[in-house]
């Protein structure tokens, strides 16, 4: 205990220095602005007071210019949509309408305590510029600086500032001081992946635009006629709401014309650092109060919205003033008099947080809607009040707003089932999901994809999937996993100790471990080393369990790579009668005893609730009953669903499927395959086969692991394929059909930081028989892939690496073979066309030659023969071995990836060939293309080459159909009096399976 003591002591002196070492600027705007609606822009005028408390003279100023990130496509913003395949402000210049969609900030004249001032862009982004001060300014002191604004309002469909018609969303507007802290100057441009890092101060804005225009705003109304304009509007939107509900969506409210008259309102606030204003002219008001929990303090309460949308939004108070009232409980009171929400335009996700008020985008329900509301009225916590630099820590923000978010629903909805209602409506076994599961299975299927990247991940470096999928949701759950650990009442003391100590500050990832260290007195590096900072899984097991008369012993296993906290819990006819947490100190205990006292006990979990966010949670249950006592009751279900914590889910679906020799086919596969994926995964599926009169079919077995070292994920598998072969009559017995064994290990390299470049490996191995019944090996044999992929917007680049060894009947032989492919987007706007340039080159080496090495020659159009070029099974053939008919048409699109179906320019030496591939400039029909095929290829005695060139039907890479226009003699006379449909190829990849069970691992 006297440790305890000292550690506490230490820890309350280290915050008190800090504390007292702490600085913040401050900045305090007047704002004069006047909307033109008939030209969509701002006029305004703007002074601001800029105070230094750091300890630094400062000889510059950096100014965001935020509306400039709309300006053209050369911005942050222009780019980062891009990559995310939006191109409306990169290519607006191309549409009729380009000059009303783009915006921008211009006739600016800073000035600085009334003297003009130099100032230019930055080099990089027009969104920003300096200001250069005239002499220092001194820790301590003050200045004003003014400048007049003009702003063009950008279409809405672009980001957050910007208009539809003329309903406005006016955020981001006004020229704003980047953030000077103890790292320095943050002067970043604006991005929709990656939000906001302001200076807290005051605002005094003054607002003219038409009378007829209902204003929603940051602060405090202070125009007595405005406020009676709003408070006569919401009690006739009381009345007119039933009537509001009889209309259909489709009944879109109109916008009347705008008054000639014009009217001056104004907003003020202090401790806030942004100012956002909405105007609509069709706007409904809704109007209400919500008492605090604390001080009870009364709140006003604000809701508007376009009537056509009333059905979602007729409770919409009730939301407002719920999210408000468990915010402050479990955080700290409101410290604001207003809050309000608006039903915007807003295209850059479904809800955006500004002080004191969130604009909400199309919500498809009253439950969506809610949800919105909450986590958007909660941002005034969490970015708002605690104002964390979300582009660096975006998860101190979004993250902690999603635990309170889930929390809420949980409290006012304990039964829900928000994620069920999602996927198709609980249908296929989804049917007891809720909104933690939402969050808790999206984030387990990135992590076991090896996708996932760290919590602590610049806002802009993430992957749009870990956006949402790390920065919200797992961070809500590993702070979820801290409040269950430490209990509602110390997480909530912690949390709201953390509240008022950084309220109406910048705190930063050490100022919140250090406050809930201290608060809770709990060593959280399990947390925010681990969790936060590495993709490190949490994985727990039940190793042992013991039950007598002293009570129950049970032994638990960390097979994961966090050493935190772990909940056991002990059951007795389905109800928790104890629950023990255990905490591994030190990071190499793998196993940890624990003494229950309860003997009743038929069954012993880890983490009942489900709120700890393992990875895989199979092994977390003890029965004392059965043979198997640690494996879960087996649940049989139909197609797929969720993989139960407490079952071993197997699912089963009726299939059909054919080819040309085993004709039709018809069986069941089972597998294990439920969201999410679990370590071991199988699928199994057997099928009649009418043709061979007897069993086909295919099995899949696979382990999948993150060794957490260079290699993201590391999976083992086992492939075992068996189909009929070749048209032999004999029947019922093995004849005329393969078995195909091949084991295999998969690795994906660890790319963390959202670099363009991936790496993957798959090892592979071959044992095929042929006439398996008397098990007469065909060949056997192995190879190796090494793939390197380079993705950017306009430029992709594959590379692949690959040696073959194989030992057969005809030859023993190893091949070394190099593919790249690059494809670049030759039409850059909304019609994104491609062209594809691929260059292959490969060369066999002999061993031992027992037959025709013919059997395992490079081909400039692999023939569906035998599947000769596809010794690996990687590929599934309607017509292994047609040589002619529609399906020995059927062909890969590798070796020489000739489009057509010659046989010329086989070789069992060495071989070269380029590929070209261009998607025509059709509008909405990509799928047409031409090509132009080159090769080269030794026989032996000479070198050969040929040219194919035509025109082509692809549809992603799944189906391509090739017309060959023109072509090189050699190969055009190989046809011999073919017919022209003969030369078509046809290519068709079903490797549903194969691919699939690799999905996220590489190729």
């Amino acid at each position: 205990m006297k440790h305890i003591y000292i550690f506490a002591l230490m820890a309350a002196l280290s915050n008190t220095a800090f504390a007292q070492n702490y600085w913040q600027q401050e900045v305090n705007y007047t704002i004069t602005v006047k909307l033109n609606d008939e030209n969509h822009t701002l006029s305004a005028f703007e002074e601001f007071e800029y105070i230094n408390n750091s300890p630094n003279s400062l000889d510059s100023i950096y100014i965001h210019l935020w509306p400039n990130a709309y300006r053209n496509g050369k911005t942050a913003l222009a780019k980062q949509q891009y990559k995310d395949g939006k191109t409306i402000l990169k290519f607006g210049e191309n549409k009729l309408n380009a000059k009303q969609d783009l915006g921008g900030i211009d006739s600016l004249d800073f000035k600085v305590n009334g003297k003009t001032v130099n100032w230019e862009y930055d080099k990089k982004h027009i969104d920003i510029c300096v200001l250069y001060l005239s002499s220092p300014l001194k820790s301590g002191e003050r200045i004003s600086i003014s400048t007049p604004f003009k702003v063009k309002i950008p279409s809405g469909e672009i980001s957050r500032l910007g208009h539809i018609d003329q309903s406005y969303q006016i955020t981001q507007w006004y020229p704003k001081p980047a953030v000077y802290d103890k790292n320095g100057w943050h002067p970043i441009p604006y991005l929709n992946q990656g939000e906001f890092y302001s200076e807290f101060g005051s605002f005094d804005v003054t607002i003219t635009l038409p009378e007829n225009y209902v204003v929603g705003a940051t602060g405090d109304l202070q125009t007595a006629t405005e406020i009676n304009f709003l408070t006569a509007l919401a009690e006739k939107t009381s009345k007119e709401i039933p009537t509001m509900l009889t209309k259909t969506k489709k009944e879109t409210t109109v916008f009347p014309p705008s008054s000639s008259v014009f009217k001056t309102i104004r907003y003020t606030q202090e401790k806030v650092h942004d100012f956002a204003w909405f105007a609509d002219k069709r706007y409904a008001v809704l109007k209400g109060e919500v008492t605090l929990p604390v001080s009870k303090r009364k709140v006003t309460s604000w809701a508007l919205f376009v009537p056509q949308n009333a059905a979602n939004w007729q409770h919409a108070i009730e939301y407002i003033n719920d999210g408000t009232y468990y915010y402050s409980l479990w955080n700290g009171d409101y410290p604001y008099n207003n809050v309000t929400a608006v039903d915007g335009t807003i295209s850059a996700g479904g809800g955006m947080e500004y002080p004191t008020i969130t604009v909400i985008g199309n919500s498809s329900s009253k439950e969506e809607l809610e949800v919105v509301i909450v986590h958007e009225v909660g941002h005034n916590w969490f970015y708002g009040i605690l104002g964390s630099n979300e582009r660096t820590h975006g998860w101190m923000d979004e993250g902690m707003n999603t635990l309170n978010e889930v929390r809420y629903v949980q409290t006012k909805y304990p039964n829900n089932t928000r994620m069920s209602d999602m996927v198709l409506n609980g249908r296929f076994h989804f049917d007891d999901l809720d909104h933690h599961d939402l969050n808790d299975i999206s984030f387990r299927m990135t992590a076991i994809l090896g996708a996932d990247q760290p919590i602590e991940t610049p806002s802009e470096v993430f992957t749009s999937t870990n956006y949402g999928t790390v920065m919200y949701m797992k961070t809500g759950l590993v702070f979820t996993y801290l409040k269950d650990y430490l209990g509602d009442e110390l997480f909530d003391k912690s949390m709201q100790a953390y509240f008022e100590e950084w309220k109406f500050k910048h705190p930063q990832p050490e100022d919140m471990r250090a406050t809930l260290e201290r608060v809770s007195g709990k060593d959280l590096s399990w947390l925010f080393t681990d969790l936060i900072q590495t993709t490190k899984y949490i994985d727990y097991k039940i190793a042992r369990v013991k039950t007598d008369a002293s009570g129950t012993s049970v032994t638990v296993k960390n097979v994961g790579q966090v050493a935190g906290p772990i909940e056991i819990n002990a059951l007795k006819d389905s109800i928790v009668v104890e629950t023990v947490w255990v905490h591994w100190v030190e990071p190499g205990v793998k196993k940890a005893r624990v003494q229950l006292k309860s003997t009743a006990v038929d069954e012993v979990r880890i983490d009942v609730s489900k709120e700890i966010p393992e990875l895989y949670r199979n092994n977390n249950s003890w029965k004392s009953t059965g043979l198997f006592k640690k494996v879960e009751p087996l649940k049989l279900e139909f197609l797929i669903g969720d993989n139960e914590a407490n079952k071993s889910n197997i699912f089963w679906t009726p299939i059909i499927a054919g080819n040309v020799y085993d004709k039709f086919m018809v069986g069941a596969a089972i597998h294990n395959m439920g969201v999410p994926f679990n370590k071991f995964q199988y699928l199994v599926a057997p099928m009649y086969s009418f043709g061979r009169q007897m069993v086909s079919g295919i099995g899949e077995f696979s382990y999948t692991f993150s060794p957490q070292n260079i290699l993201k994920v590391s999976k083992f598998g086992l492939s075992v394929k068996s189909f009929k072969v070749d048209s032999s009559s004999t029947i019922r017995k093995n004849e005329g059909a393969y078995l195909a064994i091949s084991p295999y290990w998969q690795a994906k390299f660890k790319n963390e930081r959202n670099s363009p470049i991936s790496h993957n490996f798959l090892a592979q191995g071959i044992l095929r028989y042929t006439n398996y019944g008397g098990l007469k090996s065909d060949y056997v044999g192995g190879f190796a892939r090494y793939t390197v992929d380079y993705k950017k917007p306009d430029h992709v680049v594959n590379l692949k690496i690959r040696t073959d060894i194989i030992s057969g009947k005809a030859v023993e032989m190893g091949r070394v073979t190099i593919e790249s492919i690059y494809r670049f987007r030759y039409l850059k706007n909304s019609m994104n066309r491609w062209i594809e340039l691929r260059a292959f080159i490969g060369n066999n080496y002999y061993f031992k030659v027992k037959d025709n090495a013919n059997t395992y020659a490079y081909s400039m159009s692999l023939s569906g023969n035998d599947g000769a070029q596809d010794l690996f099974f990687e590929n599934y053939y309607f017509g292994r071995g047609t040589v002619d008919g529609l399906w020995s048409q059927q062909r890969d699109e590798n070796m020489g990836g000739f489009k057509s179906t010659s046989y010329y320019g086989t070789t069992s030496k060495w071989m070269g060939a380029g590929n070209l591939y261009v998607q025509l400039p059709i509008p909405k029909l990509s799928i047409f293309g031409v090509f132009a095929d080159f090769g080269t290829f030794y026989n032996g005695t000479s070198i050969n080459s040929a040219i194919n060139t035509g025109a082509a039907i692809r549809i992603s890479s799944v189906f391509g159909m090739y017309f060959p226009i023109w072509m090189s003699k050699e190969l055009d006379a190989s046809f011999g009096n073919s017919k022209y449909g003969e030369k078509i190829r046809l290519t068709l990849k079903l490797n549903v399976v194969n691919k699939g069970l690799k999905l996220g691992i590489g190729e």
